[in-house]
């Protein structure tokens, strides 16, 4: 077990407010979506040049340490050295008695429709999230739609911040050697749960198939959760390779050598991989999600229902369209961590007006 290390990468102080805030990092050592935000967020504030900022919490920590440094700990700490707000940037970490905090709420997802997630998951996140957001300062969101999704379910307002993905350099000679994948893929990202729609995508990839036979169609990313048939079919049909969840500079590998991304997602807070291939200069279709229309619409090869046939045609249609990725990387250059970072700093003076 590696112990958690208090990771000092500068202390924020909003200038014209004077305050100090502590970032809680932690989630930074995930592969999911959250632990992306997370790091790209620091590396934001490192590029931007704004260099009073801590992170608190940061590095590989093993499920207890994490436990025992998010919730006495960093705590402790806080209280010392007198933070003036918190942000709590993926729910992780706990708020501190007499420090406001803020918080980025990614998604309403297990308020709009709690049948997607485990019965457990599903309680525990309709209790304690509204329950954080409610006593936040600040509340973060990543797109419009989820900022209306908080005002709907929660009856509060919050501050749109856009995400962010770096231009992709990786060869994909790299994911193309660890997997042995040769010839055209399309790819598809994220982790495995009802609401990435991946049972309609499997059911449509015959469809595509006979269309293109000598395509491969490459899932990554991790099991989440959902019906045991789903991992059966990602690890059984046939032109299908899942190769799991994949560090950073292999996604963006694979990324490299796809020839289109498809993300038929039902919803989504904000939806980083449509950004990440835009950033590769790969084009993507994307599903029926209010969000992913909000942000990628307008640039989008494609976009699809929910159903396996409406995948496989617009899936279809993108293949017979001419990409250009210097249109795709201009358009992902407008979400640079840099900006993520500068529009989350200054959201922070909210706490203080």
């Amino acid at each position: 077990m590696v112990p958690c290390q208090k990771h000092t990468l500068a202390t924020i102080q909003l200038r014209k407010y004077n305050k100090q805030i502590g970032l809680y990092a932690s989630s930074s050592a995930n592969r999911g979506g959250t632990g992306v935000y997370t790091k790209r967020l620091i590396a934001g504030f490192q590029k931007a040049g704004i260099t009073e900022v801590v992170a608190l919490g940061a590095g590989n920590c093993g499920a207890v340490a994490k436990l025992v440094s998010e919730h006495i700990s960093i705590p402790r700490m806080v209280k010392k050295t007198g933070f003036d707000l918190l942000h709590l940037p993926a729910f992780g970490g706990r708020a501190v008695s007499g420090v406001p905090y803020a918080v980025t709420v990614h998604d309403m997802a297990f308020m709009a429709r709690p049948d997607w997630f485990p019965l457990i998951r599903s309680i525990y996140y309709r209790f304690h999230f509204p329950w954080v957001a409610r006593n936040a300062s600040v509340i973060i969101a990543d797109s419009d739609f989820t900022v209306s999704e908080i005002r709907k379910y929660l009856g509060l307002e919050a501050h749109r911040v856009y995400l962010s993905a770096p231009q992709n350099t990786v060869d994909e000679s790299v994911f193309r050697r660890a997997f042995n994948i040769r010839g055209d893929y399309i790819l598809s990202t994220g982790t495995v749960e009802p609401r990435k729609n991946i049972d309609s995508l499997l059911a449509a990839w015959p469809l595509i198939k006979k269309t293109h036979p000598e395509l491969t169609m490459v899932v990554a990313g991790r099991w989440g959760w959902g019906k045991k048939r789903t991992k059966l079919a990602l690890s059984g049909t046939p032109g299908v390779r899942w190769v799991g969840s994949v560090p950073d500079n292999m996604l963006m590998s694979a990324f490299s050598g796809a020839r289109l991304l498809v993300y038929p997602s039902l919803y989504e807070g904000f939806g980083l991989p449509p950004l990440e291939a835009a950033a590769s200069g790969v084009p993507f279709v994307i599903g029926p999600s209010e969000t992913l229309y909000e942000i990628f619409g307008s640039v989008s090869a494609g976009i699809s229902g929910e159903s396996p046939l409406s995948i496989s045609q617009a899936v279809l249609d993108a293949l017979e369209k001419r990409a250009d990725p210097r249109s795709l990387r201009k358009f992902a250059e407008q979400f640079t961590d840099v900006k993520m970072a500068v529009d989350t700093y200054m959201t922070y003076g909210k706490a203080f007006q």
